[in-house]
């Protein structure tokens, strides 16, 4: 439910300006120390992703939606962007030692996180609730789309294509914002992407992040835990939250929902101990990483492999990109 998917530092940043960067055109900047080809070319391609852009980018894809409905015979007003973590000014970095004695992987700490879980006020809804329920109907239909019927004989495992055209103004709007003529939307990207992520699932094998991670392992054993890898470790965490929340999970998907009814949680005894496991968790992980040399050895190994991808796919890229870019 709450699943955090574990991957590379590099591979993370990647992904993450993959799904949600907006094309500004130009070459890759030069690597230096900190900063390897390939996080150049897509930092370059995607645009920084701090709060700020993120934000303007909500606050584009709430304007396409406002006037989208308009188009469609409604009223809308823009929601407010969903700003990330609450004193971000104060939020140590993500990957620092300060963050992982706070905050831990940030699996039950997300309410600290991202805002003390305070309600969601809907701008739209005193005029939603003026309709009368057909027009609610249509209202939800033009701004998500309408939901396919669902075949009784279906697998209902089968994973159900995603198509922008029949998700309504949402739809519309992430479609202009976040995905329209972007780069990694060409077959060739495509392409290449899947060769580079076979590349980066070998990154371990490299010797001295191998000898760092086995050093890793010995020193989280001494501080009480049992993991192979600080992936494993932190994943473990999110693995012990999703059975929480599934433990409150209706049983029956299908059952009718009352909105009125407050939302299930699980089990705050069994969420408080399960913080407190992470959080020294977290701290022990960080420690083990300085004193085993995995966080140098990772970012040597991050380096030498994006000089190594960009040797072999920057060419490529970069002439990619090229003819994405809107002329001037």
């Amino acid at each position: 439910m709450r699943r955090h998917p574990v991957l590379p530092a590099i591979v993370a940043a990647v992904a993450a300006l993959v799904l949600a960067g907006c094309t500004d055109g130009g070459s890759a900047a030069p690597s230096d120390d900190e900063t390897g080809p390939m996080t150049a070319f897509f930092e370059d391609m995607g645009g920084s992703m701090n709060e700020e852009d993120i934000e303007e980018q909500q606050r584009r894809v709430e304007e396409i939606v406002a006037t989208c409905m308009a188009e469609e015979g409604f009223e809308y007003t823009p929601a407010e962007p969903m700003t990330g973590a609450v004193n971000s000014d104060d939020m140590p970095e993500w990957d620092s030692k300060e963050y992982a004695v706070q905050y831990g992987y940030g699996a039950t700490t997300s309410d600290e996180l991202y805002g003390g879980g305070e309600d969601y006020v809907d701008p739209n809804a005193d005029y939603i609730a003026s309709m009368s329920e057909g027009e609610q109907t249509a209202f939800y239909e033009a701004l998500y789309g309408i939901s396919p019927e669902v075949d009784p004989e279906a697998d209902p495992e089968a994973e159900v294509e995603y198509n922008w055209e029949e998700a309504g103004c949402q739809g519309r709007a992430s479609h202009e914002v976040y995905e329209q003529d972007q780069i990694w939307e060409d077959p060739a990207v495509q392409d290449l992407m899947d060769e580079m992520n076979t590349e980066y699932e070998n990154l371990a094998d490299d010797p001295a992040l191998r000898e760092a991670q086995e050093e890793w392992a010995a020193c989280i054993a001494e501080a009480g835990f049992d993991f192979a890898t600080p992936d494993e470790a932190q994943q473990s965490i999110y693995d012990e939250v999703n059975v929480l929340w599934e433990a409150v999970a209706p049983t029956d998907p299908e059952a009718e929902v009352d909105p009125e009814a407050p939302m299930a949680e699980p089990d705050p005894a069994a969420m408080a101990e399960l913080k407190e496991k992470e959080l020294a968790l977290a701290a022990a992980d960080y420690e083990c990483k300085e004193s085993s040399g995995y966080l140098e050895a990772q970012k040597a190994a991050n380096l030498e492999l994006e000089t190594r991808l960009w040797e072999k796919y920057g060419e490529q890229l970069e002439a990619v990109a090229a003819k994405s870019t809107p002329s001037e």
